[in-house]
């Protein structure tokens, strides 16, 4: 006896017609998604750029604890970069993309030196980076705080810091 349960009638696949609207459908879905990705994007950018700032900052404070010296931090506003003495980092905002610039809003008092850390984690100077990008989106303050170097990060609300 045979067993019939194994056996494929009529044609299987995907007609032309069906393979048209389904195209269509994600044409019309990726033209409705890019738009929204490319606007976002520059302020995931900034957001990222100024969480790596914090981060660098709070590494050259660590690393003058544990290495027992001063680490200083400089920034250049002019070249959109920031060093990290004792560990040979340098580290340019135009590799984030989107115009990511040292820039604070109009009100903001923007410091163009640095900071050093000292064996104990304080610090020389209270500081405040600021950053933006090309499209004013929104703005990020790091500052480092005298003489403790306690380091925050903040987000501009258009009327106060968060």
């Amino acid at each position: 006896m045979k067993n019939k349960s194994c056996v494929i009638t009529g044609k299987s696949g995907f007609t032309l017609i069906e393979l048209i609207v389904t195209i269509a459908v994600l044409a019309i879905m990726a033209s409705i998604a890019i738009p929204l990705f490319s606007g976002w994007l520059p302020g995931y950018r900034l957001k990222t750029a100024a969480r790596d700032v914090y981060s660098n900052i709070q590494l050259a404070k660590l690393e003058a604890v544990k290495r027992n010296t001063d680490c200083t931090v400089t920034i250049d506003t002019d070249q959109n970069k920031y060093d990290i003495s004792l560990i040979n980092k340098t580290v340019s905002l135009d590799e984030y993309g989107s115009g990511v610039v040292f820039e604070g809003p109009s009100t903001a008092f923007l410091t163009d030196a640095g900071v050093t850390f000292n064996s104990r984690g304080f610090a020389s100077q209270h500081i405040f980076a600021y950053l933006t990008n090309n499209a004013k989106t929104a703005f990020y303050q790091i500052e480092v705080t005298t003489p403790i170097g306690t380091i925050s990060l903040r987000k501009y609300n258009g009327t106060t810091w968060e």
